[in-house]
Order: C-alpha cells, then sequence, then structure tokens
C-alpha cells in the first residue's frame, strides 16, 4: 500500500463496500472497489453483533481488493454508524460567588457541567431501559440489574445561554451573577468503537483514521459553497435513518429515527406474500421498473405495478417523513434552509413530497444526491446503488484532507490512556471529561457559610474559597480550551474545597459594645457587663457560633439595668411607677417603687448613668401601695395619742368622710390612677373617737353614761386633745 492509496471501509448493516482512492489534481479517482453482503444478520441497526460473521466479510472485501490493485493493505479508514450516537438536551446553570463579569473558565465550567449532567442523564435513561427489559419475576425479587454503558462524549451544541434569567446571545464579557446554559450533547457508546477496532485488529489491518459516518458523508455531500448554510443531512439506510445538521461549516446535532427501508421491504412483504430478500429486490427496482414479476412464499407468479407497491406502502412512507421532519426540527428548533437526502431509502418515490409537507420547505429545497452529482471524481464503484457509495467515499476523502488532525486520538490523563472521539480538534476539557473527572474538582466550591441574627440584624461569615485546580500538559500549565494532540500527557491536580466558615461570639458583636463595670452594692463587690444568649441561652464570648443563630445581647447603661443583672430580676422590677389622680379638684401624681436606691446616703434615680467603681446601698420597700391615710398624712393631718379608759389609743386629730369615684370609702383605699377623690373633715371630739373604733351608742345607752374627760363631766361633742384621758362609766 502507498501514500498515495487510501484504503476506506464503509461497515453497514447491509452491506460492506471497500474502496481505494486517490488524490488527484483536480479532484479524486476512484482505483478499486468491492462490496460484500453479509450473508447472516451478523449487524443490527450498524452494530456489529458477530465480530467473527463481520470479519469473515472484511477479509473477502480486502482480499479482492488486494488481488485487484497487487497492494498489501495495512492500514484503514472507518466510520463509526451515526445512528448510534445518542443526544440528549441539558439544562444547567451555576451560581457565581457574587455578580461579576463572566470569563471564559467560567464559561467552560458551564458547558461541561451541562455536558457531565447530561451523560448522568443518558445512563439514567440506559439503565431504565434495560431495568424495563427484565421479567416481572426479576421485577419482584428486586433484582434490577445496572448497566454501565460506556460513552465516547463527541460533541455539543449550545442552544440558548441565560444570564441573570435574561435570555442572552453569548455569556463572555457579560456582568451577572446565574448563568445558565441549554444545549444538545452527543454521545457515542464506546462498545461501538471497540467492536470496530476488533473486526480491523483480527484482520491484521491497522486504523489509520477513525470519524463518523454523518461526517464522512457530509465531507463529500455537501458543496463547499453550502458549508456555512444550515442544512440537514439525512442517510436513510436500511434499519434507521441518521440525521446530521450542519451550521457555519461544522456538525453542530445529531439523531436517529428508527424508521427507515426495512420497515418499507416488510410492508412490501406481508402485503403481497412474499418472502424478504424478494420484497427488498422489488423496492430497489421500484424506480427503475413499472412492473414487476415475483413469486409467493405459496408457488404463485404475480405481477406487482409501481403504483400498487407505492400505495401498498404510503402508511410507512407517511410515518417515516414525519419521525425525520420531527427529528430536524428537535435538534434545529426551525426548518434549515435545505435539506439533503442519501442512502437507498431515499429514492422511494413519493418520500420527498411527503417529507416537504411535514416540514414545511419547498420541494425544491430539498435534494437526494447520488455518486453521478460529484464531479471531482473518476470511477464508479459497482455492485450497489450509487446513493450507498456516498459514505465510503467521504470516509476516504475525509481521511486524505484530515490526515494531520486526526478525529481519534489517545491522551494519557493522570497516568491513565484515554481515547478522544471529538468532531473537532479536542481539547483539555474533552479530556477531563472522558477521564470522568469531576467538574466540581476544577473550581471547588467555597465553604459553607454561617449566618446569624444579632439584635435582628442578618450577620454572614463567609466560607473559605477553596484552591483552583491545576492542569498540566506535558509539564507547561494550561487551560481547559488548550488544544491536545495524541501521546500527549495531561495532569490534573484538583482544587481544594474551601472550608467551612467558623467564629465565635466576639467576631460578631463590635468591640464599642462589650463592657465591663464593677459595682459595689450594700458593700458588696459585684461586676456587671454585655449579657449575650444565643438561641436564648446564655454565652460567653468564646462560644462558637451555630449557623442560624439568634443571637441578643445587652448592654447595661443605668442603675436599673446593673440592679436587675446584679440581684437577677427583671428591670422592670426597678421601676419608678406614676399614679395620677384628682383630690379635691386638683390634679396629684404620687410616684412608687419597690425599692430605695441611695449613693452617698442620697436616694438616687434608678435612671442613672452606670459608672465604673460605684457604690450603691439598696433596700426593699416593705409598703408599695398608697393609701387615702398615707395622703392625708401628706396632706399634713397628724395623728394624736391620748388615754381611753386607760389604754393608749392613737387616732387621727381629724375625722375624714372620703369618697372615691362618688362612692364613700375606707382610710386604707389604695388609690390607683385616675381616682377621682373627694375628702371632708372635722376635729375630733369623743363622738369621733367612738366612730373611728366602731362602738355604736344607742339613744338607752346614751342615757345610762357618764363620760368623763381629765376628770370632768363632758357630753359627746367635748373636743379630744393629745395626753387627754378619757373614761366611759354606766350608771345602774
Amino acid at each position: 500500500m502507498t501514500d498515495e492509496i487510501t484504503f476506506a471501509l464503509d461497515i453497514g448493516t447491509r452491506t460492506i463496500v471497500g474502496v481505494l482512492l486517490e488524490r488527484k489534481e483536480n479532484g479524486y479517482r476512484i482505483v478499486n472497489s468491492a462490496v460484500r453482503e453479509h450473508q447472516t444478520r451478523a449487524m443490527l441497526d450498524g452494530q456489529i453483533h458477530n465480530v467473527g460473521k463481520v470479519a469473515e466479510s472484511v477479509q473477502a472485501v480486502k482480499n479482492e481488493l488486494e488481488e485487484k490493485s497487487g497492494l498489501k493493505l495495512t492500514k484503514v479508514a472507518i466510520a463509526a454508524a451515526g445512528r448510534a450516537l445518542k443526544t440528549v438536551t441539558q439544562h444547567y446553570e451555576i451560581e457565581l460567588d457574587k455578580s461579576r463579569y463572566i470569563e471564559e473558565e467560567d464559561l467552560k465550567k458551564l458547558e461541561l457541567s451541562a455536558i457531565k449532567k447530561a451523560q448522568l442523564s443518558l445512563q439514567k435513561i440506559e439503565n431504565s431501559t434495560t431495568n424495563n427489559g427484565q421479567s416481572d419475576s426479576q421485577l419482584e425479587s428486586g433484582l434490577r440489574t445496572k448497566i454501565n454503558i460506556d460513552y465516547h462524549f463527541v460533541g455539543y451544541t449550545v442552544r440558548k445561554y441565560k444570564l441573570d434569567s435574561m435570555e442572552i446571545g453569548y455569556l463572555l464579557g457579560q456582568r451577572g451573577k446565574v448563568m445558565e446554559v441549554e444545549l444538545v450533547a452527543t454521545f457515542l457508546p464506546r462498545i461501538v468503537i471497540d467492536s470496530l477496532f476488533s473486526v480491523i485488529n483480527s484482520v491484521e489491518l491497522e486504523v489509520e483514521h477513525l470519524t463518523l459516518e454523518p461526517i464522512a458523508a457530509a465531507q463529500i455531500v455537501i458543496p463547499e459553497a453550502m458549508s456555512n448554510f444550515n442544512l440537514a443531512l439525512v442517510d436513510i439506510g436500511a434499519g434507521t435513518s441518521d440525521i446530521a445538521i450542519t451550521k457555519s461549516g461544522a456538525i453542530s446535532g445529531y439523531d436517529m429515527v428508527p424508521i427507515a427501508g426495512d420497515e418499507i421491504t416488510e410492508t412490501i412483504s406481508e402485503k403481497f406474500l412474499i418472502d424478504y430478500n424478494q420484497a427488498e429486490k422489488v423496492k430497489c427496482n421500484l424506480t427503475a421498473e413499472d412492473i414487476t414479476e415475483v413469486k409467493t412464499i405459496l408457488g404463485e407468479k404475480i405481477t406487482l405495478k409501481q403504483a400498487e407497491i407505492i400505495a401498498a406502502v404510503e402508511p410507512q412512507l407517511e410515518m417515516l417523513a414525519e419521525s425525520i421532519a420531527e427529528s430536524i426540527l428537535k435538534i434545529n428548533s426551525t426548518p434549515p434552509q435545505a435539506v439533503i437526502f442519501i442512502g437507498g431509502g431515499s429514492l422511494t418515490p413519493g418520500l420527498k413530497e411527503k417529507f416537504a409537507e411535514k416540514i414545511d420547505i419547498i420541494a425544491s429545497r430539498i435534494g437526494i444526491r447520488k455518486r453521478e452529482d460529484l464531479n471531482n471524481l473518476e470511477g464508479e464503484i459497482t455492485g450497489v446503488n450509487t446513493t450507498q457509495t456516498l459514505t465510503p467515499l467521504g470516509i476516504a476523502v475525509t481521511t486524505i484532507e484530515t490526515k494531520s488532525k486526526a478525529v481519534f486520538i489517545e491522551v494519557e490523563v493522570n497516568g491513565t490512556m484515554i481515547n478522544l472521539l471529538t468532531l473537532s480538534k479536542p481539547t483539555v476539557g474533552d479530556a477531563l471529561l472522558a477521564a470522568e473527572i469531576e467538574v466540581d474538582q476544577l473550581t471547588p466550591r467555597p465553604g459553607m457559610g454561617i449566618t446569624a441574627t444579632v439584635n435582628d440584624e442578618l450577620k454572614t461569615v463567609p466560607g473559605e474559597m477553596g484552591s483552583q485546580a491545576k492542569i498540566l500538559v506535558n509539564d507547561q500549565p494550561v487551560g481547559l480550551e488548550e488544544l491536545v494532540d495524541n501521546g500527549d500527557q495531561i495532569t490534573f491536580q484538583p482544587g481544594r474545597p474551601g472550608r467551612n466558615a467558623a467564629a465565635e461570639i466576639r467576631d460578631l458583636i463590635p468591640d464599642s459594645e462589650l463592657k465591663e463595670y464593677t459595682v459595689y452594692l450594700n458593700g458588696s463587690k459585684n461586676k456587671v457587663g454585655t449579657r449575650i444568649f444565643q438561641n436564648n441561652k446564655l454565652v460567653n464570648l468564646d462560644e462558637s457560633v451555630s449557623d442560624g443563630a439568634e443571637i441578643t445581647y445587652t448592654v447595661p447603661e443605668t442603675i436599673r439595668e446593673a440592679l436587675a443583672q446584679i440581684m437577677d430580676l427583671p428591670a422592670a422590677s426597678f421601676a419608678n411607677q406614676t399614679i395620677k389622680f384628682n383630690f379635691n379638684g386638683q390634679q396629684e401624681e404620687i410616684v412608687l417603687s419597690n425599692y430605695l436606691v441611695k449613693k452617698a446616703g442620697q436616694p438616687i434615680d434608678f435612671d442613672s448613668e452606670l459608672v465604673d467603681n460605684i457604690e450603691l446601698e439598696i433596700k426593699e420597700k416593705s409598703k408599695t401601695a398608697f393609701t387615702i391615710r398615707d395622703l392625708l398624712q401628706k396632706k399634713g393631718n397628724q395623728n394624736i395619742t391620748f388615754y381611753f379608759n386607760g389604754s393608749e389609743l392613737t387616732i387621727p386629730d381629724q375625722i375624714w368622710e372620703v369618697e372615691v369615684n362618688t362612692e364613700q370609702v375606707e382610710l386604707d383605699y389604695q388609690i390607683k390612677a385616675d381616682d377621682q377623690i373627694q375628702a371632708f373633715s372635722r376635729t375630733l371630739t369623743v363622738a369621733g373617737v367612738f366612730n373611728y373604733i366602731n362602738y355604736n351608742i344607742s339613744d338607752n345607752l346614751k342615757e345610762k353614761m357618764k363620760i368623763m374627760l381629765n376628770g370632768k363631766e363632758v357630753n359627746l361633742a367635748a373636743k379630744i386633745k393629745a395626753n387627754d384621758k378619757l373614761k366611759v362609766k354606766l350608771n345602774g
């Protein structure tokens, strides 16, 4: 084999096509070709199920090409089937530590995080599908199988960005806090690549170049003048219809529809009772022959007209057209500018028109590409429909045009060899993703912060930011966007997560609020100062702050607050209570308290400022109520002492009649706020003494009584003075 000739293989579900292609001055020339059909169902939907059988067919193709060309073939270019690709639409958002300008590393982390989440979503879907396939007895017994299908990340397309909930064209350089992305990520099961390599190795060939079938087909089918257009390339094969979307000169998305030529073949077989192989020939000759003669499974010969066959398969064509249209709109959002059909199924009469209706594109913008449309290509591949030759030719052309930038490469990540399959030159970010490096290790989250309320004010203690990851390629520091080549050695040192916040009570209270005083109370030394409570529990300054704590503190500033702290009583216990009332038409007030506090022998107000080393005396009052008697004494009413029948008696020198709020009350009545008091007085007489001691004198008793005052007989109207001697005798 020479460097000028490229050996390409298209290993398809029905056939294997091999081609030797060389580059000429104005295009390419097909040197030789060979085609083999699988003798058994060794492949299904583009996936190799029997490596040995497929290898036999590949060996036959290789032998035929070597015989025709006289070359020893040692290297081959191959492509993975587009139908094996998996696409996942994924949303992800990241909240930055604060509002700031978006940098390249921020954007890359956002997109890689979305891709990682898409991988997990795909894994979850695959596991769910696997479990759904188990028997009822397995599910009932709890024997659920977890299948970890390994995938190559192939590429992604961003559908939209958002910044602080507003949709925006591109995030880089914008300012905000919450970044969002919605993207379509594409994955390829590693088993597809592994089985291809197994077949190639078993026939003693080396893989020179690996690409994807949609890329290969696009390389040769899409004219260079249309490379920047938004196009859909649809390859309708036997088992599936593979779809690729191109934008701005690159493939931006993939999908697969599990409906294709086989459904049409099966319908023809069932409708006309002919075997599958005959039905396949009828389908392939549908555009070439108006009348076809076949033999049914019962041995009867029948003649089928083209119109009759098309009518029979119309429901399948309807379903195929609708499914392809839905898939294109799913990954492209809007109808593309044009659609290009390739593959044997694309030649089915009526498909193009039905598809135009479903996707709302005029039929002239839907094209079917064949080998005959390629002007820069000499030679033919015989033994297969010309629409089926585009993929093997595309594989060969892609290999020739991209030899200097391999799509499938091998790199080393932290000592482990990693295979990368990408649509464009792979980056460090692609390699880390393939090595299953957690995205969070790139820029670890900061430690958890602490929030607490301090006297109803919210306080926050942030956690530590942590350290950034270090990435080296061949011992040189790089970023995530750095390109990597085959054989590169990548070293990844994960960033260190930030430590969680820790704080003591003293960290949340200003120093100016932390006060301490010495107070001497009744000769005893006491310390008073700022008192702090965390969740209603008294704490000291070096106590750890609990997340979400409610912290309150009080600073003593008055005598009242100091006494409350020393005596462990509510501050209200040392309040002065003012009572306002009306006495004989005059507004008056009195001030009451439970304690009497003195400084240097003089009463001091509870609201006086607290100072350090203050000396106080305190005495609890035995009586805290204020009565009518207290009021009258305050007004100047005096008590006098005299002797009654030899016993000492002390009573007011005037006799009062008192009404409160129009009702008569006793002298021990406790005055209340807003009381209306009326008082009337008279000089103390003998009759007043009897009234004071509640001694009632009847008329009969008056006649028998003999009243002596200081040795002289007097009547009830006689006035009493201090130290008088009053005696009462009863005459027999």
